[in-house]
């Protein structure tokens, strides 16, 4: 009996410490979602040496003047001029994307199997909206009176007239700039690491979600296209896929670098590929 007696007054510690962590766990404990409290809008648009406004679709644009840019990589590095236009100053949220879609019955973002909650569930509405094809992108820039970028409108806003490639030495971790390396265990919310904005206030443009562009891509070591967006658009013959900028929160540092492309069916989304929009009126 009395060892009985001890054989409970030792499991029970254990039982009650194991219990209390699930409790603690499940609800109590703030995820790390609940945790980042998104910028306001006024706070965004104070973050911009240029001009700012508010778009069509109520999210904040960034103003790029025009100028010569310092655009490409390697042996491939050009000055062209580039005329102004505006830029939506984070990449397009799911929430944006869910009110595109209230107006525009389109095709939803393929959000599948664990990825489903992110859809779902308001808790996740600031992120970053991702499993969209380039064409669902495309879209959306469209209806509210932009396109995708153009490779070099994208390298402008992020490098600015100098070229820079990445703002700080990738020798270094910048965990407190962007979202790479899996650091945080997946996206973050849009705009949610302010210090790596670019020198026009631009967030996000390393890291956290790849971007997609509005070229065919026809190598990784090539030229950049030059011409309108509406050329570029029509360019397809012997291309292979899509240009992506700016890495995302799965890749390492090379990914990162504002004059680095990845390439993807544009008919295929995924867990990491997001967009943002420009606007030259």
């Amino acid at each position: 009996m009395r060892k009985l007696k001890y054989i409970i007054y030792g499991i029970m510690p254990i039982l009650l410490s194991v219990s209390g962590w699930v409790v603690f766990n499940k609800y109590i404990r703030t995820n790390h979602y609940q945790l980042l409290f998104p910028y306001s809008i006024f706070q965004f648009r104070n973050s911009s040496p240029t001009d700012t406004r508010i778009g069509s679709d109520g999210r904040v644009q960034i103003f790029i003047p025009a100028g010569s840019a310092s655009v490409g990589r390697d042996e491939y590095t050009e000055n062209v001029y580039v005329s102004d236009y505006w830029i939506d100053q984070i990449p397009v949220t799911v929430k944006d994307y869910k009110k595109f879609l209230t107006e525009n019955p389109l095709l939803e973002p393929r959000y599948v199997d664990d990825y489903h909650k992110y859809w779902v569930s308001k808790e996740y509405e600031l992120l970053p909206v991702v499993f969209v094809s380039w064409g669902q992108a495309e879209d959306y820039c469209e209806y509210y009176g932009g396109h995708l970028p153009t490779e070099i409108q994208w390298e402008k806003a992020g490098r600015g007239p100098e070229g820079i490639v990445l703002y700080w030495d990738d020798s270094n971790k910048a965990f407190n700039k962007a979202n790479y390396d899996n650091f945080y265990g997946g996206k973050t919310l849009s705009g949610w690491l302010p210090d790596g904005k670019t020198i026009y206030g631009v967030m996000d443009m390393s890291g956290n979600v790849r971007e997609w562009g509005m070229e065919w891509m026809r190598g990784y070591d090539q030229p950049v296209f030059t011409g309108n967006w509406t050329e570029l658009l029509a360019i397809q013959e012997g291309m292979m896929g899509r240009i992506l900028k700016g890495g995302s929160y799965v890749d390492d540092v090379s990914h990162l670098r504002l004059n680095s492309r990845d390439i993807h069916d544009p008919n295929s989304p995924g867990l990491n590929r997001g967009f943002r929009c420009v606007y030259e009126k």
